[in-house]
């Protein structure tokens, strides 16, 4: 989550306080002949937009021409356009001894111990007293002045400039106050499951490690760390309280998941990176030689949701001096599907452009259905101390979200990431009846991920003619998916209507499916309300239902403000309702054979009509039937032998137990037998055709075991190639 920062004005008492600092620096000049010149310089570090603490360049005063022997004192101020937040002392909570300045008479810099003054956005190091070398040449060094870079901006790159002021009654000239310190850009970007991680069924090994991990098949989401420019991912220095960290936290797993990262992760420049396989590597158990500068991540433990405190894991021994393999892998702690885990980087290049990806391992078990599950991940600690402080900790960040980092390593169009499919479908064609509702079989439109990561769509209905007439079952969603599109009649004369639904999933693509229904004259009205037949939603058949499965009624006058159905008293969800069909899923009527179905609408009932009930009755959906690359399988896309069929039927419950007959081939057990995403009513079956089939067009039958009788479908089409 974005986290909310004050926006950092500059205060208008700045040149007071300059002022003031000059004032007080007139008790530290004095009269000897200080004359000569000083040049100031610097050379402008990179830092991170993002930090709260970034150290800008160091601040460098080359003075030359002065009388040997005189002494110069006073005062330099750096003043910054943004809050200046060295760690400061707990007692004197304006004094830091973080920042240093060091004078230089020739053989090196040697620190004053001046205490820096600090006030918003100056630091001050007051009581400077420098007495000219026999050269009359020397130099002064303000060094490792932290800044909250963050309050500059995050425009791309940017320059942070500052001011000096040295006050002094002696005649030595400045050659220029205002000089650039600081360049601030993005320092992480990355790839991730913001959007949703799919969770699945999935086992773990016995003994937990990165290697028994990918070994197990354990599912997996896999998370790509890339620096904005080289040296942005920096280990623990003098001054700091740890390396650049990174925070990931993680939401909206199911109850049971054991969440799982590897303790250490080796970079893109180590000796082996580590790679789950996902994200253009193959699948490798990361290499790290010590020593190297190279990127290697190690899992923190003990610190707190902002990423703060805690140690970092040790990263292995291996007895020698040779490089270290990084198998190990531990918990990530959750409490109602939520937690967070840290890294820090133990070391780097200080110049190179590295990344780094490492697995997110997710053992669920008894999956009942399906979840969608959160991460984010941001430098760490993050924090909204945005001025110097005695505790806050260094480095610090605001907790932004990182960009895509696609465009830095050039693969944003790679095949592991989310690519759009819907095949199968070019035009859906409706019909309705004026004033009322549709007559024929509803569209289906099946949407698929045909690359890697997570597919997240939305549909949206822009109309031709008219408005409102069409309806969308499901207008969102995560990778493979479908919508059941249906239209009414109400409002509407008689004639032709257009609309296009558009599927659109970003970067992923997008897909335009033209819609034209076709509205027949209404015919002459009939007050009381009727129900003419009773069917399944999946094939228009006048079949027994099923408990949890979903039917379609057909009448009239069964539109209202208030419209009811019943079975035996016992209210149905509605999914649709119009003047001539409603669609329910069928409650839970226990194990009855038949139920009485009465419609109500605005107080006035229909007569009762027995709806005969069976445990099951397995109906498929008209295109309902896709192949492994999840294009509809018909005459002219048929499945190949050995491939994955996906099947959407309704009419098969829960405790059922499913199998499936191709041709001759009877009893195949399904891959998955169970409750489509996201479509209430609706059940999946994914079967593999049998290997040795031939070239043909046969027929699929589905089967479902209930209390020792079988139901089966009646055959659906089926083109193997």
């Amino acid at each position: 989550m974005l986290m909310s920062y004050p926006t950092r004005i500059v205060n208008p008492l700045i040149s007071l306080v300059v002022f003031q600092v000059l004032a007080v620096g007139s008790l530290f000049s004095q009269t000897l002949p200080v004359s000569g010149r000083c040049a100031v310089t610097s050379v402008p570090a990179q830092v991170r937009a993002e930090g709260l603490t970034e150290r800008i360049g160091d601040i460098i005063l080359q003075c030359s021409g002065s009388n040997p022997g005189a002494v110069l004192s006073g005062n330099l101020s750096v003043i910054l356009p943004v809050s200046v937040t060295n760690r400061v002392d707990p007692i004197s909570t304006n004094l830091t001894h973080d920042a240093i300045l060091s004078v230089d008479f020739g053989s090196g810099y040697v620190p004053t111990g001046i205490a820096g003054q600090i006030s918003n956005q100056i630091i001050a190091f007051n009581g400077l007293s420098v007495t000219v070398p026999s050269s009359g040449n020397f130099s002064i060094k303000a060094s490792n002045i932290r800044a909250a870079v963050f309050e500059s901006g995050l425009v791309q790159p940017h320059p942070i400039q500052a001011e000096i002021a040295f006050s002094s009654t002696a005649s030595i000239q400045i050659d220029q106050s205002q000089l650039v310190v600081a360049y601030a850009q993005t320092g992480l970007f990355a790839t991730l499951y913001e959007n949703g991680i799919t969770c699945t069924g999935s086992s773990l090994p016995s003994s937990v490690n990165v290697p028994n991990l990918f070994a197990a098949g354990t599912a997996f989401a896999s998370t790509r760390i890339t620096e904005g420019f080289g040296g942005a991912f920096q280990p623990r220095s003098t001054g700091d309280d740890n390396g650049t960290r990174f925070l990931i936290k993680y939401s909206g797993f199911p109850a049971n998941t054991q969440l799982y990262l590897p303790d250490a992760v080796a970079g893109s420049d180590a000796l082996t990176p580590s790679a789950a396989g996902d994200l253009g590597y193959s699948q490798r158990i990361g290499q790290y030689v010590p020593g190297s500068n190279t990127l290697v991540l190690a899992r923190v433990l003990g610190a707190d949701s902002t990423g703060t405190g805690g140690s970092p894991l040790p990263l292995p021994g291996n007895g020698g001096s040779g490089p270290l393999a990084l198998t190990s892998a531990s918990a990530v702690p959750l409490s109602g599907g939520s937690g967070y885990a840290v890294y820090e980087v133990i070391d780097s290049s200080p110049t190179g452009l590295e990344s780094a990806q490492f697995p997110t391992f997710f053992g669920i078990s008894n999956v009942t259905s399906p979840a969608v599950a959160q991460e984010s991940i941001s430098f760490a600690p993050v924090s909204t101390a945005l001025t110097a402080s005695p505790t806050a900790p260094i480095p610090r960040f605001a907790g932004l979200i990182p960009p895509s980092d696609c465009s830095i390593v050039g693969d944003c169009g790679a095949a592991y990431f989310p690519q759009l499919s819907v095949t199968g479908v070019s035009t859906i064609q409706l019909t309705a009846v004026s004033g009322g509702a549709q007559t024929g079989a509803a569209g289906y439109i099946p949407i698929a991920n045909l690359g890697g990561g997570l597919l997240n769509w939305s549909a949206t209905v822009n109309y031709q003619q008219g408005s409102g007439w069409l309806h969308l079952d499901n207008i969102a969603g995560v990778n493979y998916s479908s919508i059941i599109v249906t239209a009414s009649g109400q409002g509407l004369a008689a004639g032709v209507y257009q609309a296009n639904i558009v599927i659109n999933a970003g970067p992923a693509g997008s897909a335009t499916i033209p819609v034209t229904l076709t509205v027949t004259p209404a015919p002459p009205p009939v007050s009381t309300v009727t129900v003419s037949k009773v069917v399944n939603a999946a094939t228009f058949d006048a079949t027994p239902l099923v408990v949890g499965s979903l039917g379609t009624l057909m009448g009239t006058h069964l539109s209202g403000k208030s419209v009811s159905v019943t079975f035996d008293g016992m209210p149905a969800n509605l999914l649709y309702t119009s003047d001539t069909q409603i669609n329910f899923q069928v409650p839970d009527l226990g194990p009855k054979t038949s139920t009485s179905l009465v419609v109500t609408v605005d107080g006035t009932s229909s007569a009762a009509t027995t709806v005969l009930l069976s445990p099951a009755w397995p109906s498929v959906f008209s295109n309902g039937i896709l192949n492994q690359d999840n294009s509809v399988n018909v005459a002219a896309n048929g499945a190949k032998a050995g491939s994955i069929l996906q099947i959407f039927a309704t009419g098969i419950p829960l405790n059922a137990t499913v199998s499936v007959q191709i041709a001759d081939r009877k009893n195949l057990i399904p891959l998955y037998a169970g409750q489509a995403p996201t479509v209430p009513g609706v059940q999946q079956v994914n079967v593999a055709v049998p290997s040795d089939l031939t070239t043909s067009t046969t027929q699929i039958v589905i089967c479902a075991a209930v209390g020792g009788q079988q139901y089966c479908s009646s055959g659906s089409p089926l083109v193997i190639q």
